[in-house]
């Protein structure tokens, strides 16, 4: 593995190597409006979430590496204390992109990118139309991470309404297929939150026996990877110690036990799964 430092680097590189490396990540589509009322509309992913209690959000219209100007995201933020947070969707990916451009000051990016500016019920800023998924905030901090190029402005929001499409709803909760969000990456890659990139892992339940209470058989297996062993790991407990009943449809060499341990899990049938790794490590 190759040891990169800091200090070797410009800040056009050390974004490089941020964004390509810590992804995907989500997309905050900000909206925000100058004191003279001009809105402003841009996309940044270093975003996140940090609290419900309250709601809290923060994302860092950083300054620019090439020339550690600042954003006009940020001075409107700052300068009026509320933005819009807008989810964004591969429907209207496109149209992100186009609001991402550095347009001169006093330019409206709605007009731009096609989006559809609407009326917010607690900050002045505009809601985005397209976007299925908005939160109103008002800047509760700002924090200077550094100076100079590539430095991070973080600017922290509270939630003061969310917005929620309807047909995003299922059963009261946020469907992932439904808002088909898209996240960031390094370069012009990004990521579809959809389909089959979409899986679910079951949380532990309890105290998991681990992976270093695994039989050493199974750890040390050449077929067997670290995510199989780790559902495994996953397990409230290990299973009987009494051998398994040998059914004569099992297969007997290990390396075929094995691949059937990693088609049980994938299947989510774990008491099959270690029926069949049990046999495993009686036939040694």
């Amino acid at each position: 593995m190759r040891t990169i430092l800091p200090s070797e680097l410009d800040p056009v590189q050390t974004n490089a190597l941020l964004t390509g490396g810590v992804g995907p990540r989500p997309i905050a589509l900000a909206s925000t409006v100058s004191r003279a009322g001009v809105r402003n509309l841009a996309p940044f992913s270093f975003f996140n979430a940090f609290g419900s209690n309250p709601p809290t959000v923060a994302f860092a219209p950083n300054r620019r590496a090439r020339d550690g100007t600042v954003k006009h995201t940020y001075l409107n933020a700052v300068a009026t204390g509320e933005f819009v947070i807008a989810a964004v969707t591969f429907a209207m990916v496109q149209q992100m992109n186009v609001a991402s451009a550095e347009f001169p000051e006093g330019v409206d990016e709605f007009g731009p990118s096609g989006l559809t500016p609407l009326p917010a019920q607690r900050v002045a800023p505009a809601l985005v139309g397209e976007s299925p998924f908005q939160m109103e905030c008002r800047l509760v901090r700002e924090v200077d991470l550094g100076s100079g190029p590539g430095s991070g402005s973080l600017l922290v929001g509270e939630v003061v309404a969310f917005h929620v499409r309807e047909d995003a709803l299922r059963d009261g909760t946020l469907s992932p297929e439904a808002l088909d969000l898209v996240g960031r990456n390094g370069g012009a890659w990004y990521t579809r939150a959809h389909g089959p990139a979409l899986f679910q892992v079951p949380k532990p339940v309890g105290r998991p026996i681990g992976y270093d209470a695994l039989p050493a058989v199974l750890r040390a297996s050449p077929i067997l990877t670290g995510n199989d062993l780790g559902r495994l790991a996953n397990s409230p407990s290990l299973p009987p110690a009494a051998p398994p009943e040998r059914r004569p449809s099992d297969p007997s060499a290990p390396e075929s036990l094995e691949r059937a341990i990693q088609a049980a899990l994938l299947r989510e049938d774990l008491p099959e799964a270690w029926r069949l790794a049990t046999l495993r490590v009686i036939l040694g």
